[in-house]
């Protein structure tokens, strides 16, 4: 059965038939994607814990234009899950016995991308690649933190601000900037249904420029030093498209 949807593939690939594809095209996407904070900032508390895979997920749509049948622009507006999840096993202090700890961040956007696509033929089934820039914008922080499965609380003092704080609050949204700007890559597979319908489904990797730590919450680690943290993710995004009008 392996061999035969092979056959399949490569006869798609080699079929004659070819679809127009300049146009302006509207669409839907959604995306399975693992995010990461490069540089995990803890606020002083003088821990960093484990880096545990995390996953999540963003719906958007596309609105973009064909200029011929290789390449391509599309913009529009998505809704994206971002952040990190720790885990870690260490004797708190006053303590015995070893605790298990947990730590969440999950971020909101809303974010608007600017690409430029390519496409290598007018096939069935063509490979696309695409590159630009995304403008995210931050609707929420929220931060889940556990000792041995209860919720973690410890007041601390912002070195910057000199005001107390809850290290394990639960909305740390004005603890990170309100935006950050994404460089985009994607590669992957366009398959034409018809004339004016397609699926793309890439390799979608995006990394965030800014930091995201707001200026009052930059506080140094347990060396002394601050470390910039950034957005990072990838993942699987399928997208499909209805050509409103094609061009000859």
């Amino acid at each position: 059965m392996k061999k035969f949807y092979t056959l399949l593939f490569a006869m798609a690939l080699l079929i004659p038939t070819s679809y127009a594809q300049k146009g302006l095209s509207l669409g839907l996407n959604g995306e399975g994607l693992s995010p990461s904070i490069i540089n995990q900032n803890t606020w002083g508390n003088g821990r960093e814990y484990d880096y545990e895979l995390t996953f999540s997920s963003s719906l958007g749509l596309d609105v973009g234009y064909n200029f011929n049948d290789k390449i391509g622009a599309y913009s529009g507006f998505s809704l994206i899950t971002l952040g990190q999840k720790y885990t870690d096993t260490y004797q708190a202090a006053g303590s015995d016995k070893d605790s298990d700890w947990t730590r969440q961040i999950k971020f909101k956007y809303r974010m608007i991308p600017l690409m430029f696509k390519f496409s290598s033929s007018e096939r069935i089934v063509n490979f696309i690649g695409g590159m630009g820039v995304s403008f995210a914008f931050m609707s929420s922080a929220e931060q889940t933190w556990t000792q041995d499965g209860n919720a973690f609380n410890e007041q601390l003092t912002n070195p910057i601000t000199n005001k107390e704080f809850d290290l394990g609050a639960s909305d740390v949204t004005n603890r990170y900037n309100k935006s950050d700007i994404f460089v985009n890559l994607e590669l992957g597979a366009r398959i034409m249904f018809s004339d004016n319908i397609y699926m793309d489904a890439v390799l979608d990797m995006g990394y965030g420029l800014k930091d995201i730590n707001a200026a009052d919450w930059q506080i140094p680690n347990s060396d002394g030093e601050y470390n910039a943290s950034h957005n990072a993710y990838g993942g699987i995004k399928i997208g499909i498209a209805y050509l409103l009008f094609t061009e000859e």
